[in-house]
């Protein structure tokens, strides 16, 4: 087994407290269960025995408290979600989460494509989808505000307060300053914390942006009702300047949830690590420290093996070319899988891994052998603490060969 335990992750609370914790991520496969014989998976295949003991099947793993997670999503006047957040409340995990999204995020929807553009697709499920397959989580739902809808919420909460120690300025297609959001500090109404929370100023970086936009959300949250009947006014009345996957109702009881967080200042805020691709126009999840950062804050809210609408794939280079890579994503996604790049792991052969001998594990796993057109018989079970979700597939220097 391959750890990486030397990686921290800075936190920050309400209360403005800073804590470092050590994050671990298991990169290996641990220990993983031959199907005896080398035959081809099938739904009645038994399992050898080892040291590490039997695998779990996934229908009889215990239950653990649930999060809940809402992705909150913000559009320019572009329609593009500039502004993403993945709240998680609820559980026993901690006293609810905070992880903000690049908007140039790479997301798998099947095919990678920006965060930012997902909100006006046809799908309307894109979004919340192409989330939850990168981090391996459930996303509840999603709602995806406009400009004026963030405006109306900041305004509906009596504004917030902020220092601004960066001038925010919004230009037209000449050049002209047509708004300014100054220096000092004061309660911003909602029409100006929509422009120092939205607008991404020449030369600036996305992170920048991400912090102010942070600033507002984090002030927004812990000043929302907290009465039930006042947050469902509240909802309604933004009306067709929100739109959300989950009912007036179910969005409701999650904000409550969320409120409660905020005002307690138990919420843990973090802003997911990137690295920028493409001259700084895309970006993917920083391996390992992202993944392990995820699975630290959401431990109640992972994917259970066959739990998502489409087969999640993760799959790492082992050994084989760029170009095998290449060509296994697209096999794959012609086949109807959706693909998460997990990066390099230390050379070795193919393998394609499942969790459990889960009949429904089983038949997933030879699929994706029959998409790559390798042999079953590379179809392994993982022994590992942590399920696979819902098939690894670990590419090494001899798939080319198979």
């Amino acid at each position: 087994m391959n750890a990486d335990s030397g990686n921290l992750a800075l936190w920050r609370t309400r209360g403005g407290v800073i804590a470092l914790a050590t994050v671990v991520l298991v990169i290996g496969t641990s220990t993983v269960f031959l199907l005896p014989g080398g035959r081809a998976p099938s739904a009645d295949s038994s399992i050898i025995a080892s040291a590490s003991g039997p695998a779990v099947s996934a229908s009889t793993a215990p239950l653990a408290p649930v999060q809940r997670t809402l992705l909150f999503q913000v559009t320019d006047k572009e329609g593009l979600a500039v502004a993403n957040v993945l709240l998680a409340s609820g559980g026993a995990a901690n006293g609810g989460s905070l992880i903000y999204l690049s908007p140039i995020l790479l997301v798998p929807v099947p095919f990678p494509t920006p965060l930012q553009s997902t909100v006006g697709a046809s799908d309307t499920l894109q979004a919340r989808t192409g989330v939850s397959m990168l981090l391996g989580v459930r996303v509840d739902a999603a709602v995806a505000f406009n400009r004026l809808a963030l405006a109306a919420l900041v305004d509906a909460v009596g504004g917030v307060p902020i220092a601004v120690r960066d001038s925010v300025r919004v230009t037209d297609a000449t050049g002209k300053t047509i708004e300014t959001v100054p220096l000092g500090a004061r309660t911003l109404a909602g029409v100006n914390a929509a422009t120092y929370a939205l607008t991404l100023q020449p030369g600036e970086s996305q992170a920048v942006r991400m912090r102010r936009f942070a600033e507002v959300m984090e002030r927004v949250l812990a000043s929302l009702p907290d009465d039930i009947e006042s947050m469902r006014q509240l909802v309604l009345s933004l009306g067709s300047l929100a739109k959300s996957t989950a009912t007036n109702d179910e969005l409701v009881e999650t904000l409550m949830l969320v409120q409660a967080e905020a005002a307690a200042g138990t919420s843990v805020e973090v802003f997911l690590p990137v690295t920028t691709v493409r001259a700084n126009e895309a970006a993917v999840i920083r391996r390992p420290l992202g993944p392990a950062l995820v699975e630290s804050l959401l431990p109640e809210a992972k994917l259970s093996p066959g739990e998502s609408r489409m087969t999640r794939v993760v799959l790492a280079r082992a050994g084989a070319s760029a170009a095998r890579v290449l060509g296994a994503t697209a096999s794959l996604v012609s086949a109807g899988f959706t693909v998460v790049d997990a990066g390099r792991r230390p050379r070795g052969e193919t393998m394609i891994v499942i969790p459990d001998a889960d009949p429904g594990s089983v038949s997933r796993g030879a699929e994706v052998a029959d998409a790559l057109g390798v042999p079953r018989s590379v179809v392994r079970i993982s022994g590992g603490i942590s399920p696979v979700v819902d098939v690894l597939v670990l590419l090494g220097a001899d798939a080319s060969r198979l």
